[in-house]
């Protein structure tokens, strides 16, 4: 029996930011150990010589990228050597993002808010993506197992709603426990930056203009048409509210 493991990051925030993003990977358990090694192969490299990614840090070059300001061939050069591992050994990928200032104009018209949360909203957005995902290749579900990157704001609002919906019990670790994380951070730094450029400006931007690091994830199986890629905008969220019946504000009393 083949078990399978999603590992899941979310870039963002929902306060004072416009798009919050929940990205990961799902492989079978030979696959992580394959991919766990090579990974740390290309960290240890002498050219590179780091102890893991983490986004954050690597764009803004603090930390034990410090040294690399201003060094694009390099850093264009880590990035593809890791992409490279991703691209060997994950199954498929999964995104879902939030446009914050729609959902923040609906909350003001539903009691959105009390019902869900946006990390709630995107964790289980993906996760609803990996089960269609497992039907259709016949994975049983009780054979995948989800993680995702403790510390986020809200990650018991979300633990609520993945249990109400779908009857599972994420578990919820830190960065440091799992180097498929560094995967998922990237992912979800990808379409974070992504959504936070093409949103507000819809239908003028192409993928070629879009970062390299997401032209060459886009080639990592994500769903036919990007179809496990996605944000969910203001209609979306309009037509949540009604199928989820949310009162609207003023009139619960």
């Amino acid at each position: 029996m083949t078990t399978f493991s999603i590992y899941f990051d979310a870039s963002g925030h929902p306060d004072g930011l416009d798009v919050l993003s929940v990205a990961g990977f799902i492989a079978d358990v030979d696959q992580w150990i394959g991919f766990e090694r090579n990974w740390r192969e290309i960290l240890d490299r002498p050219d590179f010589q780091v102890s893991t990614l983490h986004m954050k840090t690597f764009c803004h070059s603090i930390g034990e990228f410090s040294g690399w300001r201003n060094d694009e061939p390099r850093r264009r050069k880590f990035l593809s050597a890791l992409i490279a591992v991703i691209k060997t050994r994950v199954r498929h990928s999964f995104a879902s993002s939030i446009y914050l200032p729609a959902y923040r104009e609906l909350d003001r018209k539903y009691m959105l808010s009390e019902r869900i949360v946006p990390l709630a909203y995107c964790g289980a957005s993906a996760v609803g993506n990996v089960r269609l995902w497992a039907r259709r290749w016949g994975i049983p579900q009780s054979d995948i197992s989800y993680f995702f990157e403790d510390g986020d704001k809200d990650r018991h609002k979300l633990e609520d709603e993945l249990r109400r919906t779908y009857g599972i019990s994420p578990v919820f670790l830190k960065k440091s426990q799992s180097v498929a994380f560094q995967a998922a951070d990237l992912l979800a730094y990808e379409q974070f930056r992504a959504n936070q450029k093409v949103v507000p400006q819809p239908g003028t931007f192409s993928l070629e203009e879009m970062r390299h690091p997401l032209q060459d994830l886009v080639t990592i199986p994500n769903g036919d048409d990007s179809s496990d890629w996605g944000i969910t905008e203001r209609p979306e969220l309009e037509e949540f509210c009604r199928e989820q019946k949310i009162p609207l504000r003023g009139a619960a009393s």
